[in-house]
This record gives C-alpha cells, sequence and structure tokens, in this order.
C-alpha cells in the first residue's frame, strides 16, 4: 500500500490540490494516473506535470514507439516496476519491440536491434547512468533527430526518471501480475 493516498476531489484535501485534481480529470480523459496525481499534494505543479507528461508522450517530433523506448529505458534505470509494465504494455502496442525492450530490461549488449533502437539505447544510458553523454553518441543523436528530438528524448527520459522518484518515495507498486524488470 502507497504511504499516501491518491488525492480526489474531496474536503480531505486543499482546495490548490483539489483544483489540481480537477485539471488533471478534465485533461487525461477522466482519470488522475500517479505520479501526477501524487504530485497535486503540491498543488499546481501536479497540473502542470500532467500537461508536460501528455505534451511529452503525444506531440512531440519522436514516434509513438521511440517515446515508449525512451520511457522505459528510464523506468529500467530508475528501477520502476510500476512504470515499466505500464510503458511496455504501451510501447508493445505502438510498434516498440519486444528484443528492443529486452534489451533494456537485462542491459544486453545492443547487436540485433535496429538502428535507431541501438541509439535510443545507448543515449539513455548515457544520459542516466553513464557519467557524460560521449560526443560520437551526441552527434549521432542530433544528426538523426535534430535539435528538437534530442532535447525531445533528454525531457522524456528525464521526466520519467521524476516520475519514478514520485512513487519511489510514496512507494506506489504495481500489480502483482504485472511485468516486472530482470533483477
Amino acid at each position: 500500500m502507497a504511504r499516501l493516498p491518491i488525492p480526489a476531489d474531496t474536503d480531505a484535501f486543499p482546495d490548490e490540490t483539489r483544483e489540481a485534481i480537477r485539471h488533471i480529470i478534465a485533461t487525461r480523459g477522466g482519470s488522475t494516473p500517479p505520479p501526477s496525481s501524487y504530485m497535486t499534494y503540491a498543488g499546481k505543479a501536479g497540473a502542470l506535470l500532467s500537461d508536460l507528461v501528455e505534451h511529452l508522450r503525444y506531440h512531440t517530433s519522436l514516434s509513438n514507439a521511440e517515446t515508449e523506448l525512451a520511457i522505459c529505458i528510464s523506468a529500467r534505470a530508475s528501477n520502476s516496476d510500476y512504470i515499466w509494465n505500464a510503458h511496455t504494455r504501451l510501447g508493445l502496442q505502438e510498434g516498440t519491440r519486444e528484443e528492443a525492450l529486452h534489451a533494456v530490461d537485462t542491459r544486453a549488449p545492443l547487436d540485433g536491434l535496429t538502428a535507431d533502437e541501438a541509439l535510443i539505447i545507448r543515449f539513455g544510458r548515457e544520459l542516466l547512468e553513464a557519467p557524460a553523454i560521449a560526443d560520437e553518441t551526441f552527434n549521432a543523436v542530433r544528426k538523426r533527430y535534430g535539435e528538437r528530438g534530442l532535447m525531445e528524448l533528454v525531457a522524456v527520459m528525464s521526466i520519467y526518471t521524476m516520475n519514478a522518484n514520485i512513487l519511489r518515495v510514496v512507494d506506489h507498486q504495481p500489480a502483482a501480475d504485472a511485468r516486472h524488470l530482470s533483477r
């Protein structure tokens, strides 16, 4: 059980939290998904986080499969089973290949992946797990995706790292039958 309840639009929560919850419900199809819902404890920050996540998932120059792969890389780097479970499922629906997800999960070599898959995974590993991004990797991502796509990859991976931290702080766990990361 999570350490904090997911806020709701009830008198049990402050007005600023309730306003943020109403915003998320209005903009996310009637639901208040974690971790944005937990951020409503910080008022407007929860609504802003939800809006940024929505933008980065659906309104960038990246394909949906590339976005979901980037999110899964962040989930792996953050050891977030909750994000991994949700976004491997969504990724497969959007065309992310199981082979790429396996390489991310097991930190396997990138042989046998498409050039784009290997590039996104290498970039994510360097961004989230290494002390620096190699010039070769930076230049390859910039050449393939342009400055916009480069920064969108940084933003997607970074926002999901923040999301994983929010979930870790409140100890929000996936369902028992969820797809878990390899340990």
